[in-house]
């Protein structure tokens, strides 16, 4: 059954980070089965980074804010008549989904309650695997060998030339290396502080000879002013894009330093060279980049290094990250990127 699959829908609901790592299971697929019509299920608005994707045919977006599962959304998977579904996110949403496709082979995780809507289950291994690996594993039930891949984020022409207009329009120079600076993150524990990212954009400005670009998500326009102001550069402010066109503007950076969250992994999606800065979380899962690539990564080992904490009162692994270590990081990835 599995030499001749002709439909394959994968599904990781959210976010933005996790989407962005399961590219390179779309790769292993497309090779494997380059006739076969795959389509991808995600939640609002992470669905936009595959509309278009070089290894997608069509993306199935979830609207989470209407609640339940969207008859119009079930009627549209069924219409397909999928030979396999993998679940790459496993809550009670799209297990049931996964389930609800029709798809004879559906691949998911081995979690209580939810086991019963696979006919494949894969078991979580005592060894630590990276992001990209967790996900390569859901291939075993087809027995196909994968390499290590790297994440692909495609930007269009379209996207490219609108990234160009929007940076000269805001003063850019072109000519000149630009290098992106991400203060914000879903967690504030993940979040190097503001003080630290406005004495690194002095440094890059004034000693690099570098343009600064602040990036920022939704409701993180007010950090980024802060920092903004305590650089004491004279920059735009900082504008909330939309996924696709963050991801257009990114790709054309000469490097992009960034807390632990979903942006960092859209620029080593789209080739750039990638700062990475780790605290709470952990950087051999969620950093799987290599410096051959001209990805670096800044963290520092302290005794509750791991700890996984959304909030923090000590930021101890936070404060061990110096400026003079992000700045010289960011200069080793500009040299290689």
């Amino acid at each position: 059954m599995t030499h001749d699959l002709e439909a394959i829908l994968v599904t990781r609901l959210r976010f933005m980070g996790d989407i962005v790592l399961t590219t390179p299971l779309l790769s292993v697929l497309r090779r494997a089965y380059p006739h076969a019509h795959i389509g991808y299920l995600a939640e609002a608005p992470y669905a936009q980074l595959l509309q278009p994707h070089p290894w997608v045919d069509t993306v199935y977006e979830l609207d989470r804010r209407k609640g339940g599962l969207p008859l119009q959304l079930l009627r549209s998977l069924r219409r397909k008549k999928w030979d396999l579904a993998i679940d790459l996110f496993g809550n009670p949403r799209s297990a049931l989904l996964t389930f609800l496709s029709g798809a004879a082979m559906r691949i998911g995780g081995d979690f209580r309650g939810r086991r019963r809507y696979y006919t494949h289950r894969i078991r979580q291994t005592e060894r630590t695997l990276t992001a990209i690996q967790f996900h390569l594993s859901y291939l075993h039930p087809l027995h196909l060998q994968a390499a290590e891949e790297k994440p692909v984020i495609q930007i269009t022409e379209a996207e490219s030339q609108w990234a160009a207009d929007y940076l000269a329009a805001a003063g850019y120079d072109s000519n000149r290396p630009i290098v992106g600076l991400h203060p914000g993150a879903t967690w504030p524990a993940k979040r190097w502080f503001p003080d630290r990212f406005a004495e690194l954009a002095d440094r890059l400005h004034h000693d690099a000879k570098v343009q600064i670009l602040f990036t920022c998500g939704p409701g993180e326009e007010a950090l980024v002013e802060q920092v903004v102001q305590l650089s004491g550069l004279a920059l735009p402010p900082a504008t909330v894009l939309p996924l696709r066109r963050l991801a257009a503007v990114i790709k054309r950076l000469a490097a992009f330093v960034s807390n632990d969250c979903g942006p960092l992994h859209l620029a080593p999606a789209v080739g750039t060279a990638t700062v990475g800065l780790f605290g709470p979380g952990e950087p051999e899962i969620w950093f799987p980049y290599q410096a051959a690539d001209g990805h670096r990564l800044v963290y520092q080992q302290v005794d509750c290094s791991r700890c996984h904490r959304d909030f923090c009162e000590t930021m101890t692994c936070m404060k061990a990250i110096s400026v003079a270590m992000v700045y010289d990081q960011t200069l080793s990835a500009l040299a290689a990127g």
